[in-house]
């Protein structure tokens, strides 16, 4: 299941947010963008996860802070 997740800093790279990420699930593929606000980056993350878990997930580590900045998580809801 893919989340968006903005907010993220600058510096922040794919393998940083990969081992933040790989206790809670596997991620299958990271791409950040830097497009936009190059100090706020947005990450597009597939997780092997179902929707019950993508949701506990999100109300998990939504608004925590991460590598100097505040991660937003968000569900697209083309995938419900």
């Amino acid at each position: 299941m893919q989340v968006l997740i903005r907010g993220l800093h600058r510096d922040v790279t794919a393998d940083m947010l990969r081992e933040k990420l790989k206790i809670y699930a596997r991620v299958i593929s990271i791409e950040i963008m830097r497009e936009g606000d190059a100090d706020h980056p947005w990450a597009w993350v597939d997780l092997d996860v179902d929707a019950f878990t993508a949701w506990r997930l999100l109300r998990q580590l939504d608004k925590q802070y991460f590598a100097g900045s505040i991660m937003r998580w968000y569900i697209p809801a083309h995938q419900n």
